[in-house]
C-alpha cells in the first residue's frame, strides 16, 4: 500500500510535519509553562462548541476550530517522534512561515517561496524530478503545505472525535479527543490534546503501513510566541 509519509507525519502528528510516524505516552506530560502559555484559555473559540468529558464533535468542525486556533496564535514551535526519528518545526502563521528540520531532511517556506535540503545536500530550491529520492519527496512535500494550515490539519480530521478525558500541557488544561481518520487509504488513529479554545498542543496516532506498526508524537514546546524563519539562500 503507498502511502504519502509526509502526509501521514502531518496528520499523525497533526505534522513533519514531517516525515512519517512514531511512539508517543498515553498520558500528556507536564511541562514547565511559557509566559505564553499560562494566559487564560477557558473561553472556546467563537463558532465552535465547548468541549465535555464524553461530548462527541465533528472532524470537519475540530478542524476548523483548530486550524484557527493555529492561524491566530502569533506562533509556535512544536517536537515530532517518527519512528523514533525527532523533527522540530516552527510557525509564523501571520508571514506564511513555517520551517521543519529533521535528520532526514528538512524545509522551509516563507509565503510563496520553498527550500528543501536532504542530509547530504544544501538547500536548494525545489525539485521533484531529483536524482536524490529525499530531495525528490521532501520537493513534493513543500509544495503540497499550506502556510494558512501549517500543522496540515484541514484534511486531517474526517469522521467523529470525542472527549476521552483531559490532561495538562504547557501550564494549561487540554481535552483529549480521540478518533478514527482515513488518510489515502490508511486508518490513523488519532488522539489530539486541545484547550478550551482549541490551541492544539500535542497529538499522538497510530496505523499501520505495510503489516509494520507506524507511531507518531508531536508535542508543542512554544505556544503565542513569534518564531524567526529565515530564508536560507
Amino acid at each position: 500500500m503507498r502511502v504519502n509519509k509526509w502526509g501521514v507525519g502531518v496528520v499523525l502528528a497533526a505534522s513533519v510535519l514531517l516525515a512519517g510516524c512514531s511512539a508517543g505516552s498515553d498520558e500528556p506530560a507536564e511541562k514547565k509553562p511559557s509566559e505564553a502559555a499560562t494566559e487564560e484559555t477557558q473561553a472556546p473559540a467563537s463558532d465552535c462548541p465547548e468541549l465535555k468529558e464524553g461530548d462527541t464533535i465533528e472532524g470537519a468542525v475540530l478542524a476548523e476550530c483548530v486550524t484557527d486556533a493555529l492561524t491566530g496564535t502569533a506562533g509556535f514551535a512544536a517536537k515530532m517522534t517518527t519512528m523514533g526519528i525527532e523533527s522540530t518545526t516552527r510557525s509564523t502563521p501571520s508571514e506564511g512561515a513555517l520551517e521543519t528540520i529533521s535528520p532526514i531532511g528538512s524545509v522551509i517556506v516563507i509565503g510563496d517561496e520553498r527550500w528543501v535540503k536532504s542530509s547530504s545536500s544544501e538547500w536548494q530550491a525545489p525539485d521533484t524530478a531529483s536524482s536524490d529520492p529525499v530531495v525528490a519527496g521532501l520537493s513534493s512535500a513543500a509544495s503540497a503545505i499550506d502556510p494558512s494550515d501549517p500543522m496540515g490539519l484541514a484534511g486531517a480530521m474526517a469522521g467523529e472525535y470525542t472527549v476521552t478525558g483531559t490532561g495538562t500541557r504547557l501550564g494549561q488544561e487540554v481535552f483529549l479527543l480521540s478518533g478514527t481518520s482515513d488518510q489515502q487509504g490508511t486508518t490513523v488513529e488519532m488522539v489530539f490534546e486541545v484547550t478550551a479554545d482549541y490551541a492544539p498542543l500535542a497529538a499522538t496516532g497510530s496505523t499501520e503501513l505495510n503489516g509494520q506498526s507506524l507511531d507518531t508524537t508531536t508535542e508543542i514546546t512554544e505556544w503565542d510566541v513569534a518564531q524567526e524563519i529565515v530564508a536560507p539562500l
